[in-house]
């Protein structure tokens, strides 16, 4: 019974406050950041991209423009419709109809075969899903042996002082934000998970407000054997 009426206030929400505020407004919302350069960031972390692509939950298309030339094949995913349809605009403006291929699909589960991608990208989404070990094992399934995780991610703030009031403000985040967690430990999730964190670096997200700022850019490895040759 709880679980239908839970369906029910999702479906409410996503209606109203998920496609006409959430989805709608966020990059409005996100313009200031992007400004004040977390634009920059996102071509930071893109930078070692190449070869064969995932972006997982592309959102409204803000990583598209900084994915550099050494990325040939690229395939974006995204799960919440009313993002679907704004990201759909941003490949056609872009003009990357015929090198983009859009497919819907949660992180948790994509329809791609083991061992298909030479770079996984992920921004801002391990806060959102529902369980983050899920998704960075699906990661690792679908990364060739050797293949790149490239994140950004928003996370707890090493500050035990600002973290406390990320646990205190997450009810009210949670529900503005369509089900982030702002205080997420995502570092030792990431370090806890199969694949091997070679790169991360502790940053801030610039002009973001104290309980929000905390963000970390890096890059992980797909241990695994290496595919046998015919």
């Amino acid at each position: 019974m709880a679980s239908k009426a839970l369906e029910v206030v999702r479906t409410v929400y996503n209606a109203t406050w998920g496609k006409y505020v959430f989805a709608g407004m966020y990059d409005r919302f996100l313009n200031k950041f992007e400004q004040a350069g977390l634009s920059e960031k996102r071509a930071e972390m893109l930078a070692p991209a190449h070869g064969r692509t995932l972006e997982l939950g592309a959102g409204t298309g803000l990583n598209l423009p900084h994915y550099p030339p050494a990325v040939t094949e690229m395939v974006i995913t995204e799960p919440y419709p009313p993002m679907v349809a704004k990201l759909a605009r941003k490949v056609g403006e872009l003009g990357l109809v015929q090198n983009v291929q859009l497919t819907v699909a949660p992180a948790e589960k994509v329809p791609f075969p083991d061992n298909s991608f030479d770079t996984v990208v992920a921004a801002m989404i391990l806060c959102t899903v529902k369980d983050p070990t899920v998704v960075l094992a699906e990661i690792e399934r679908v990364l060739k042996p050797g293949g790149q995780y490239l994140f950004l991610e928003h996370v707890r703030n090493p500050d035990p002082k600002i973290a406390r009031k990320q646990d205190f403000i997450q009810p009210g985040w949670f529900l503005f934000g369509n089900e982030c967690h702002c205080n997420r430990p995502t570092v030792e999730t990431l370090q806890a998970s199969g694949l091997k964190v070679e790169e991360l670096k502790r940053d801030k997200i610039p002009a973001a407000a104290q309980w929000i700022e905390a963000m970390i850019i890096g890059r992980a490895v797909a241990v695994k054997p290496a595919l046998a040759t015919v």
